[in-house]
């Protein structure tokens, strides 16, 4: 596999000799066949996928994932240890592909599917504490409205 450095991006060859562009932070991905390497368009979709940044992750108000940037901005975050808010930030990641559900669909009964999809793919003890955030997440969030 061929890989090419860029700040921000991870820029490769995949197993079909396919080029593949994604924006490290959002995960956000370039179509190189558009915008070929190098190209004017190129550095413009660059741009502006890393202007978005964080953005892009928290655009609704509402969702988890407006929860989960607040959160990290809080003072109960940076307190942390930094082991715990890297422990954390694994659980945010995770968390990424529903980051634009809305706060009112979270009730037991999700949360737990959540917790038991996690556990059938990373483990148990994943699992439990993927819940655990998502408790903790939720009681911070509720007592600021």
């Amino acid at each position: 596999m061929t890989i090419i450095r860029v700040k921000g991006f991870k820029i490769f060859q995949d197993r079909h000799r396919h080029w593949r562009c994604y924006h490290r932070k959002t995960g956000f991905p370039i179509d190189l066949k558009k915008t070929p390497i190098g190209s004017a368009e190129f550095i413009a979709e660059c741009a502006k996928n890393a202007a978005l940044g964080d953005k892009a992750i928290m655009e609704k108000s509402g969702t988890l994932g407006l929860l989960i940037h607040d959160y990290r901005k809080a003072l109960a975050f940076q307190d942390l240890a930094p082991q715990t808010q890297s422990d954390y930030q694994r659980i945010f990641d995770y968390l990424r592909p529903i980051t634009d559900t809305p706060l009112r669909r979270f009730d037991r009964p999700l949360v737990v599917r959540i917790r038991d999809k996690a556990a059938a793919s990373k483990g148990r003890c994943f699992g439990n504490y993927v819940k655990a955030v998502l408790s903790l997440l939720f009681a911070w969030g509720a007592e600021r409205g």
